[in-house]
């Protein structure tokens, strides 16, 4: 079986995103995981930063396995990892790049497909489908 391909977002910690511990404040991997889905679906999707994605984001969860620091530089690993009707999900694995490696926090995102012009939901495109599965090369 072919090894699934994510797609990777670097993400320099900032001393703006810590706490008073010196770790990455939890919030923040929220932000995080909005940035690696945004970059993610504007890449493969092939729409301009200034267009909104035919996608809402409805759902959203973390855990935290170990702490990030100002200075840290992470690789956000996402993927596709289940299509539903008019739904998506995708999993966030943030990994510490260096020797200090490890995975930090896994999070998880929920999507739902939107059409703007009739405000509504509408179901998951084959051709959005086709698009991960070329890239990823699985789910």
């Amino acid at each position: 079986m072919m090894d699934k391909r994510h797609f990777e977002t670097s993400i320099d910690v900032k001393y703006r995103d810590t706490d008073s511990m010196g770790h990455v404040s939890s919030p923040v991997y929220y932000d995080y995981l909005q940035h690696a889905y945004l970059n993610f679906m504007h890449n493969l999707l092939e729409v301009p930063l200034a267009e909104k994605l035919p996608h809402i984001m409805v759902k959203t969860a973390c855990e935290y396995l170990q702490p990030a620091h100002y200075g840290d530089r992470l690789k956000v690993k996402s993927s596709v990892v289940k299509f539903g009707t008019k739904s998506f999900e995708l999993e966030h694995v943030m990994v510490r790049d260096g020797l200090q490696g490890g995975v930090v926090a896994r999070g998880s995102s929920t999507h739902v497909m939107f059409d703007y012009a009739s405000d509504s939901t509408m179901q998951v495109p084959d051709d959005f489908k086709d698009r991960v599965i070329n890239f990823q090369g699985r789910l």
